[in-house]
């Protein structure tokens, strides 16, 4: 049994029934509405196209076979009728068949997306000539609220380019913009798409039908040539409502829509309004970097982001320039690449490394490379492990001018061949202090050393009452 809608045969309902297809001058009829769905009915297995138009007042009672039918046409030519993508701003009627062609669905979709505080309720968009016939049927009879309907074969909404909106003067600019012609007054909800993109789809559904029946009444044959005749029309009227038992000849479901025309079908589409077709989304949230305001995820929308494309929620941007450290190829702005910079966050254009070690004196913290800390060295700058400070003045022997001269200063200097020998008495016999540094510093050392000895044997020898003193 397959449930149906039982309609109220009323004039109220807004959506057109025939819009009569016609040739430029001819004039275009005004069409009684379509009636309301109010509730459901059975309807038997097997119940024809016929008997449904005898038994409800709905288009609904022959949906499955309008939808082989669209099946069918969509294998005779690829991509020939899309299903209109859902928008929050759109409702479809209850008996409104969701399909256009697809040229004319994408330029409804950007009407919609171009104006989403306006609603739009779709009365009626595409019929198939099986829905057709029971307008076409009623009309002739005068039931379901019909008093005019165009024949199978000849309605604007036979085309897939028709759409009736009763809120048509609220769309009336924005679906022209689009490519959609209005019809006038003497239709006033009615639109045409007569924008680029499309086929004529006269005789197209027909044609579909013929092969559907042919395919399963092997033994009832009937021309395969588009035209809706006597022929067409017996057996459509026989035809099975809830449709054939064998479908479309190449099983193609009706070809969704892509809005946006970039390969990619809007169901699947992570911009469905904006091309995209390498679908490339940064942050993983779904939607594309194409249509992303944040397309890295970090919080930061992208007109106010230094790093548009790569993540960094706290906008760090050491040298001003408006680029984030995160994504800047000079983060210090020194002008030197992050990449070869011993110091990448701070500014030190001559690169200067004295201990060699890779990492820059401007943030080495032990720069001269001798295992004491800057901040706790007393010759930061001169490699100085002892950490000799003879003057207890802070300042490390190894670069402590004063505590050496002239030489000593020369030698701190690290100058070429310097080298420094110093005594320096301490108030008592023998008290002295000697350091020696720089190239051959320890020879002079032991140098000084052996003059030493000298001196002070010569004192003893001098000395009263000594042996060998010459008293």
């Amino acid at each position: 049994m397959i449930r149906l809608a039982r309609l109220l045969p009323t004039t109220a309902a807004l959506s057109l029934v025939g819009c009569v297809l016609a040739s430029e001058g001819d004039v275009h009829p005004h069409d009684d509405h379509e009636p309301e769905v109010t509730s459901t009915v059975q309807l038997a297995a097997g119940t024809t196209v016929y008997d449904a138009s005898q038994t409800t007042c709905t288009t609904t009672s022959v949906k499955g076979l309008s939808e082989q039918i669209v099946a069918q046409m969509n294998c005779n030519q690829k991509n020939m009728m899309a299903v209109v993508p859902k928008r929050p701003n759109i409702t479809f009627g209850s008996a409104v068949f969701p399909f256009m062609q697809a040229a004319a669905s994408n330029a409804l979709v950007k009407a919609l997306d171009a104006n989403p505080s306006k609603s739009m309720t779709v009365n009626s968009m595409y019929r198939t000539v099986a829905q057709q016939y029971l307008l076409y049927l009623w009309g002739q009879q005068k039931k379901c609220g019909i008093g005019l309907a165009a024949s199978p074969g000849n309605s604007n909404h036979e085309t897939g380019l028709a759409i009736d909106t009763s809120q048509y003067s609220t769309w009336q600019s924005a679906l022209q913009s689009q490519g959609f012609k209005w019809f006038g007054s003497a239709d006033a909800v009615h639109f045409d798409y007569v924008g680029s993109g499309t086929t004529n789809l006269k005789g197209k559904g027909v044609l579909a039908f013929q092969q559907l029946w042919n395919l399963n009444n092997p033994n009832d044959k009937i021309g395969e040539d588009g035209d809706y005749g006597p022929q067409t029309e017996a057996r459509l009227k026989k035809a099975p409502a809830a449709g054939f038992a064998k479908g479309s000849t190449c099983a193609q479901e009706p070809v969704e829509p892509d809005t946006d025309g970039d390969g990619v079908v809007d169901s699947k589409d992570n911009c469905p309004t904006v091309k995209n077709a390498d679908q490339k989304d940064t942050d993983g949230d779904g939607q594309g970097d194409a249509c992303d305001t944040d397309l890295d995820g970090d919080g930061v929308p992208n007109a106010q982001d230094n790093c548009p494309g790569l993540a960094n929620p706290d906008q760090a941007d050491s040298n001003d320039d408006g680029v984030g450290d995160a994504c800047d190829a000079d983060a210090d702005g020194d002008g030197v690449p992050d990449g070869s910079d011993n110091c990448p966050d701070i500014v030190n254009s001559d690169q200067a490394d004295l201990d060699g070690d890779g990492v820059g004196d401007a943030c080495d913290h032990d720069r001269d490379g001798d295992g004491v800390p800057n901040d706790v060295d007393v010759c930061p700058d001169v490699m100085d492990p002892w950490q000799l400070d003879a003057d207890g003045d802070g300042v490390g022997d190894a670069c402590d001018g004063a505590a050496g001269g002239e030489a000593g200063q020369a030698g701190a200097a690290g100058k070429p061949g310097g080298q420094t020998t110093a005594l320096s008495s301490s108030g008592s016999e023998g008290g002295c202090a000697i350091r020696g540094d720089g190239p051959g510093g320890w020879l002079a050392l032991l140098a000084a050393l052996g003059l030493l000895g000298a001196a002070r044997r010569a004192r003893s020898a001098r000395a009263p009452g000594r042996p060998g003193s010459g008293a």
